[in-house]
């Protein structure tokens, strides 16, 4: 991608009021990234299959030095339909040193979480770890913040801490329903990240994180195992990453609390990644486990016929195995075995998924 004080074409004018006086096709205004991948997939006592993931397609607007406007959006393949989700939309001003954020993000959550969006042939595995998966698509954290953040960190290529502040829009009534245009209570959802940038290693991240939420009651018939009762939620983490030139880490762990009239409920999810690169081949792991009460946390189990597409977290641990071959700079083939016990049960998936982003 451009940098971001790339200025406008020279046709462009700077003060265009409508949009048939914007240049619309100007290459050095507009950035246009697209990301989509195939895969076929085994599981346990399904039919092989192949499956089409999310498209994804980023636009990055270069509005002045240091400032640009940016949106994401996915096209999804369900029940027989194309979704559209708007993921990201948002203004950006960075500054050396400083950045600020307002608009829909992702959350500043340990490191994955904001080094890898929606297109799955940037990150090493084929998915996101269980953890960070998407509201709707069974995780337990609402990895999207509508709000405002601001950020601190060491100039490209220098060691030192940094700092991220975040102040946004809480739950909805559901883990699924980001709050986008409106927010159910007076509260607000805080964050904040405190990390080391390049200490001991040029590539080396580690760091804390902490999140605070007042979760607005509900009636019955949206929270029927706990109903009209605010819920108080603080998500704490750790994190360590490792991208180097040859050997890969990224391990997260994340502890999410949630108390109401006396009552508790906890879940503690983690993983580890590790990979190493033998030029074009990278082999891999992956560890993930969980374990709490996110069968029984009222926020987690709402009504089933309010139709959330959240889904309960369950105890489980799983290990993967894969390698991962990039064809050139832009495509790349993944390999994955899987095997797991959830919720007392058994399960594995084996998956080749062909990926590209540009």
């Amino acid at each position: 991608m451009k940098p971001a004080g790339t200025s406008a074409g020279a046709g462009a004018s700077d003060d265009a009021l409508t949009l048939d006086s914007l240049v619309l096709a100007s290459a050095n205004r507009i950035d246009l990234n697209f990301f989509g991948d195939v895969s076929l997939v085994q599981r346990k006592d399904q039919k092989a299959a192949f499956a089409v993931g999310p498209l994804g397609f980023q636009v990055t607007a270069h509005l002045a030095e240091g400032l640009v406007g940016r949106t994401e959006f996915a096209m999804v393949f369900e029940h027989g339909e194309t979704v559209v989700d708007i993921e990201r939309a948002y203004l950006e001003y960075r500054t050396t040193r400083w950045m600020f954020v307002a608009g829909r993000t992702h959350a500043e959550l340990g490191y994955w979480n904001n080094a890898f969006h929606h297109g799955r042939w940037l990150q090493l595995t084929i998915d996101r770890p269980h953890a960070l998966r998407f509201e709707d698509e069974g995780g337990i954290l609402q990895v999207h913040s509508v709000g405002a953040s601001v950020s601190y960190a060491p100039a490209r290529g220098d060691s030192g801490v940094e700092v991220a502040l975040g102040v946004g829009n809480g739950h909805g009534r559901t883990i699924d329903q980001i709050q986008t245009k409106e927010d159910d209570n007076w509260a607000k959802s805080m964050l904040v990240r405190v990390g080391a940038v390049g200490i001991g290693h040029p590539a080396l991240r580690f760091g804390v994180n902490a999140a605070v939420d007042i979760i607005a009651p509900q009636p019955v018939t949206v929270r029927p195992l706990w109903p009209d009762k605010p819920i108080t939620e603080l998500v704490t983490g750790v994190y360590l990453a490792l991208r180097g030139e040859r050997l890969m880490v990224f391990s997260e762990t994340y502890n999410v609390l949630h108390r109401s009239g006396g009552r508790s409920w906890q879940i503690t999810d983690g993983f580890l990644i590790a990979g190493y690169r033998f030029s074009q081949f990278i082999p891999f792991g992956e560890l993930e486990a969980r374990r709490g009460d996110g069968r029984s946390d009222p926020f987690y189990n709402p009504d089933p016929a309010i139709g959330s597409e959240g889904v309960p977290p369950g105890n489980f641990v799983e290990a993967t195995a894969g390698v991962r071959y990039e064809l050139n700079a832009w495509s790349a083939l993944k390999l994955e075995l899987s095997a797991g016990t959830f919720e007392h049960v058994s399960d594995y998936r084996a998956e080749v998924n062909w990926s590209f982003g540009r």
